[in-house]
């Protein structure tokens, strides 16, 4: 069985020679999924917005913490903004979710190595973890007309 990693690539690979609105789509669906995973990062942070209420992204926030062996230390939120921190031995996980609209909401990840060394892969890692436990109505796709 192919990995993860090498699926989708593959998909469009076989995709390609095909024509038409259908082989569009399904090509810019793979692209997508793809490209779907990376952040915006800016200060060493790492942030997205997806299509669900923060109530829907507090769970699996936690989850994400938790998985990562990080203790949640702090947490508080609303309908409208929320705030978790995770701390291990040499790593503080900060998430900030605000909402941008009634079903979006925005996730800025900061990840702090030792003693204020960000560390921006981890904050980006974070989030791709957060997006896998989102439901897939979460992300955002692009809509192709038929032609």
């Amino acid at each position: 069985m192919l990995s993860r990693r090498f699926r989708i690539p593959l998909l469009v690979l076989l995709l390609l020679p095909s024509t038409g609105c259908a082989a569009a789509a399904a090509v810019g669906s793979a692209l997508g999924a793809v490209f779907g995973g990376l952040a915006y990062m800016g200060n060493g942070t790492a942030e997205r917005t997806f299509v669900v209420t923060l109530p829907e992204v507090w769970p699996p926030s936690l989850t994400v913490l938790r998985l990562m062996d990080l203790t949640v230390s702090e947490g508080a939120r609303d309908e409208k903004q929320g705030a978790l921190k995770g701390v291990g031995s040499d790593l503080t996980v900060t998430l900030t979710m605000n909402s941008v609209t009634a079903r979006a909401t925005r996730v800025t990840i900061e990840a702090v190595q030792g003693t204020g060394g960000k560390d921006r892969a981890t904050a980006s890692e974070v989030l791709n973890q957060l997006a896998l436990l989102l439901p897939p109505h979460s992300l955002s796709r692009p809509h192709l007309e038929h032609g």
